[in-house]
This record gives structure tokens, sequence and C-alpha cells, in this order.
């Protein structure tokens, strides 16, 4: 764990997680749910007052509307369609009004001129005080905007729907022209529906809605916190112990009996028994590898004695190289032909050192020197004289020496090509490389030949491409 973080428990933020999935996926589907609803409720109630008018529109006659209107008289016709339109209003009770009006003006008072009324019978019959007759014109009950509306139906086409705060509360309202036989517009026939108890169904709508979906979401939250600690928070925490634990004991540890991994006890199939089966393998690997370190470091020792480091890099020089070759000839004489050598020459040292001073030439050798050993990781490297080395390639490097080599060359070709780096940093070297042939080498010095004539090539063909 990074020092100076804190730990963030992953049973706790798969509870934040599934918390904030569900508040938002509540939020989401009652909006949607809401709209939803409220869209299908208006669409029915416009359906609803379409319907009125319409059929309170089939029992107007348009023609002798206009010649009422004209005349400020009620003709038979219109005495009728005032009964028809009682019994409507009658009939339906949700209805606040049902009327004809003819928008004047849009001024403040004044504008519009009643036209039908229907009333209730009470209101018809009994107290008729405030009823609306034929020729009435408002003083304020019209302000300018909604008769400036009313003219707009007017002289429109089809149905308009649209809502109206009142004093008794909300009203959705469905206007439509009135025409006379030319088709010339002469009132507006609309139709009051009392919606205030619609809102308060839809506010009800969306509290249940949400309430379910509320209520479902915290069910799945904790089954699924359930579900999650038995098959991946409980688990992992177990495997986070024992890998921790180890982890502890281990450090700095050499003793090879105290290198052994508790492998917690996890009894769910799934990626995290593997991981944990894949841990145990891990640490086992891990445990050979420091044997095969200490006994690595133990043949080093030994052979330290025997060969002596390059002073400059720290690598083996032409001493300890002699008495490798020695050792390959012994390998060679008992039929093991598994030998292969790569022959390093770097380029631009005296001119480095002539214009840079020696330290920086030094800095090149040592740079070149650092550059073999990594990639050649598993061979011995040796410094043989000022600017050539020679690698014993063994093992895995004897084996993937060709992929080794690309990548030699490709590191290469990134230090020439980066500008942020000084000219004495950026080395430039050939390698030739030698495979054991009996039918061309007769011993390692015609090995070490082969592989020196391959570097030449290889320089010759950098300075061609330098030409080029």
């Amino acid at each position: 764990m990074v020092q100076g973080k804190k730990k963030r428990p992953l049973n706790r933020s798969i509870t934040v997680g599934c918390i904030l999935f569900i508040i938002t996926l509540c939020v989401l589907l009652s909006l949607a749910n809401l709209s939803i609803y409220r869209r299908y409720v208006y669409n029915d109630y416009q359906g609803y007052i379409s319907d009125i008018l319409k059929l309170s529109i089939d029992h107007i006659d348009g023609d002798d509307l206009k010649t009422c209107i004209e005349t400020g008289k009620e003709s038979p016709k219109y005495k009728e369609t005032l009964l028809f339109l009682d019994d409507l209003i009658d009939h339906f009770h949700d209805i606040h009004y049902l009327y004809a009006v003819l928008p004047l003006n849009t001024e403040a008072t004044g504008n519009v001129m009643s036209v039908l009324s229907a009333e209730r019978y009470y209101d018809r019959y009994v107290d008729t005080e405030g009823n609306l007759y034929l020729g009435w014109i408002s003083e304020e009950e019209y302000d300018a905007e909604t008769a400036a509306k009313l003219f707009e139906i007017l002289n429109g086409d089809g149905i308009v729907f649209f809502e109206e705060e009142t004093e008794w509360g909300t009203d959705y309202i469905g206007a439509m022209p009135v025409r006379d036989s030319s088709g010339k517009s002469i009132a507006v026939l609309a139709v009051d529906i009392d919606i205030s108890f619609i809102r308060s169904m839809i506010r009800e709508y969306a509290w249940v809605n949400i309430g379910i979906i509320f209520a479902a979401g915290t069910v799945f939250i904790g089954l699924f916190l359930l579900w999650s600690r038995r098959n991946i928070t409980k688990p992992i925490k177990k495997l986070e112990e024992s890998a921790v634990g180890f982890a502890d004991r281990s450090h700095g540890q050499r003793d090879l009996n105290a290198l052994s991994f508790d492998a917690p006890e996890i009894t769910t199939n799934n990626e995290i028994k593997s991981l944990s089966e894949a841990v145990v393998k891990m640490t086992d690997d891990m445990r050979d590898y420091v044997e095969d370190i200490i006994s690595a470091e133990s043949r080093a020792d030994e052979m330290h004695e025997l060969a002596n480091r390059d002073k400059l890099t720290g690598i083996r020089n032409k001493t300890a190289y002699d008495e490798e070759l020695r050792q390959l000839q012994a390998r060679l004489d008992k039929g093991d032909t598994s030998i292969g050598l790569a022959v390093v020459d770097l380029n631009y040292l005296k001119k480095t050192n002539d214009t840079y001073g020696h330290a920086k030439g030094n800095e090149l050798i040592q740079k070149l020197s650092r550059l073999l050993c990594e990639i050649f990781a598993h061979s011995p490297v040796f410094r043989i004289g000022g600017d050539e080395f020679v690698v014993i390639l063994q093992g895995r490097d004897f084996e993937y020496r060709n992929s080794l080599v690309d990548i030699f060359e490709s590191e290469l070709t990134k230090m020439a090509a980066d500008a942020s780096l000084e000219p004495w940093e950026k080395v430039s070297a050939a390698m030739g490389v030698a495979i054991y042939d009996a039918a061309l080498d007769t011993d390692l010095d015609s090995l070490f030949k082969r592989a020196d004539q391959q570097m030449y090539e290889k320089k010759k063909q950098m300075k061609a491409a330098r030409k080029d």
C-alpha cells in the first residue's frame, strides 16, 4: 500500500457505489415514469375535451349564431343550443365552464364579448346572479394576454389546449373557432375542465413510484452486498491478509524455511480462487528463485577470486575472458558445441575523447557496458580492449540471441534519435554474433574471428548508411 494515502475498503466502495446507483436509478426512473404518466393523463383529457367541443359545435348553427351576435337578440335556435349546452354541462360534472366568446380587442378592459354560456340548472333558473348573456362585455375578467390568445384561436385552425390558473384552482382549457357557412370565424368555443386534482394525483403517483423503486433498490442492494461479501470482498480480504503477512515475513529474509505462504481458505469457485492458487504458485517460484540466487551468489564468490574486474566499468576484463575461454574449450572438448560469442566495438571513442575529453569518453564506455549487461542479463560480458567488448552467450541469451541483438540495435537507434541526450551519451556500436559450427570452426579462435568479421561488416554498413 502506498504510504500517505488513506486505504479505501472495497466493501465500502461497493456499498457507496450501489447506493449512488440506486438513488440515480430512482430519480431517472421516477422522472421517466412521471413524464409518461403525465403525458398519458393530459392526452386522455385532450381527447375528452375534444369530444365535448365537437359535440357542442355540431349543435351550433354558425349562420344563426352570427346573426344573433350582430343583432344582440337570441333566436329560437340560439335558445335550443343553450338548452343543449346546459344539459351537457349538467351531464359532465367536472366541466367548469362551457362557453363561446368573441374577442374584441387587446385592451386591458372591455376586450371580450360573451356569445354563449352554458349554466347548470340551479345557476340558470334559481341563483342567476353572475350568469353571462349574449352581448355581455367583460370588464377585468380577461387580461390583454388572454384576449390576444383568443384572437389567435379565432384566426387559427383546430383545437388549442392550455392551462390557466384561476382563483378556484387550475383549469385545462380546450378552445376552437366557430365558423359560419362561408368558413369565416365568428366566435371561439371553449370548455374549461378542473384539473386541480390531477396535479395532486400526479404527485401521489410520483411518491408511490419513488417508494416502490426505492424499496426494490434497497432489497437489491442488500442481496447484492450479501453476495459480493461472500464471493468477492471477504475472499479478497483473506487473500490480502495472507499476502501482507507473507510480505512482512519475507522482507529481507534469507532463510528459505521462513519463505512460506499461508494460503487462505477460499471456497468460491471463481477468479479469486484462481488468483489465490496463482499467488501460491508464485511464492513457490519465488522460493526457488531465491534459492537459485543464493546458489548463484556462492558460485559468483568463488569465481570472483579467479576473475578480475575492469576498473572503469566493473565488468570482467581480458584476464577473466581468457580464463572463460579455457572453460569453454573444455566444454567444446567434451562435445558441447552450444557456444556463441557476441563481439561489440564502440564507435567514435577517439572522437569523443578528442572533442569532449577522456571523462566523457569514459562515460560512453560505461554506458555501453551497462546496456550490454542489461540486455544480455544471463551471460558474462567482458571488456577486452579500450573500445571492444565480448559477450559469451549462455542459457536464454543463447536461445534468444537474435531477439536480443534486435533489442540492442533498437536501443542504439533510440539513443541516436533522442535530442535530449548529449553527444557523449549517444552510444554507437557495431555487433557481430557467431555460433560455433564444426564445419567452419576448428577452435574458439576461429569462432571469435567470425564474430569479429561480422562486427566489422556491420561497422561498414553503418558508415555507408551515414554517408547516405
